[in-house]
């Protein structure tokens, strides 16, 4: 008889030395994909400012974000029934260094426009959207946050 216990304590022991060992395989496998997935952040945006112009009898509304990573961008609404609207311009300057920023302008759909640029350095910068003789000015700060 007291083979038969050994024998039952064995097999118990022996199942949940499997289960531990199953369960521990498990989490080490986990761990490893978990850590070959790259963590992917977005930079925190903060708004810079927001203006609405009526220029020339049209409402033009224009408001800009800035990434940590000082990454502009420059969102356009004008009215979709104005076909006689030209294609907004966009330039980004740094007034007191007189250094002008190079803006991608892209269609964002009917009467909505998006610029993109990357400010090479904190300051007082100036984003000017000239629609057709008009110019639209929006102050930006690009210091870092808290300065």
């Amino acid at each position: 008889m007291k083979a038969k216990g050994k024998s039952r304590r064995r097999k118990a022991s022996g199942i949940s030395l499997v289960m531990i060992w199953t369960v521990g395989t498990l989490f080490f496998g986990l761990v490893l994909i978990l850590a070959s997935i790259p963590l992917v952040s977005k930079p925190a945006q903060r708004a810079t400012g927001e203006d609405t112009v009526d220029t020339s009898g049209i409402t033009v509304n224009v408001s800009a974000s800035l990434a940590d990573d000082r990454t502009l961008t420059v969102f356009i609404r004008l009215p979709m029934d104005r076909a006689d609207i030209i294609d907004p311009r966009v330039k980004v300057v740094m007034p007191g260094h007189q250094m002008t920023v190079p803006a991608n302008v892209l269609s964002a759909g009917p009467g909505a426009f998006q610029a993109s640029a990357i400010l090479p350095m904190p300051g007082q910068w100036e984003v000017q959207v000239s629609i057709g003789d008009d110019v639209i000015r929006l102050p930006v700060d690009a210091n870092p946050a808290g300065l």
